[in-house]
């Protein structure tokens, strides 16, 4: 029986509670989302940090899970307040003060007690338009 679940909400939860240290990506981990490709815990970690700089009370929460054995797609939605500076591929976006609410979907591969992977699916016009800094 597959712990995909019970490692993806370790890492939600770490993500949440802003504990990197409780993060279980591994050391070998890949991550790819609309803004790139990052590789290595450490640079899964810095990218999950420029959401958590960002949105100081930003928040992951999971809608549905479809599972198979150690591969795994989880749609969710994230949530919270632009207080922060957010680093974009255009430049540092300054705090808004805006409230963001968009839908999020990923692919993970777990290996035991780690992740491997997340392909990481958002609308970036939807998420840039709440914030709203697309050009008039």
């Amino acid at each position: 029986m597959s712990n995909a679940r019970a490692v993806i909400d370790t890492h939600i939860d770490a993500f949440n509670n802003r504990i990197p240290d409780q993060e279980p990506w591994a050391a070998s981990a890949e991550l790819s989302s609309p803004g790139g490709v990052f590789t290595g815990r450490e640079g899964v970690l810095g990218f999950l940090s420029v959401f958590q700089g960002a949105f100081s009370d930003g928040r992951l929460t999971v809608g549905s899970y479809v599972i198979d054995a150690d591969n795994a797609s989880v749609e969710g939605t994230f949530d919270g307040v632009h207080d922060g500076v957010l680093q974009s591929p255009s430049g540092p976006i300054g705090p808004t003060g805006r409230t963001v609410s968009f839908r999020w979907s990923a692919t993970y591969q777990v290996d035991g007690s780690e992740l491997l992977s997340e392909h990481l699916y958002f609308d970036q016009l939807d998420f840039l338009g709440q914030l709203g800094v697309l050009p008039g």
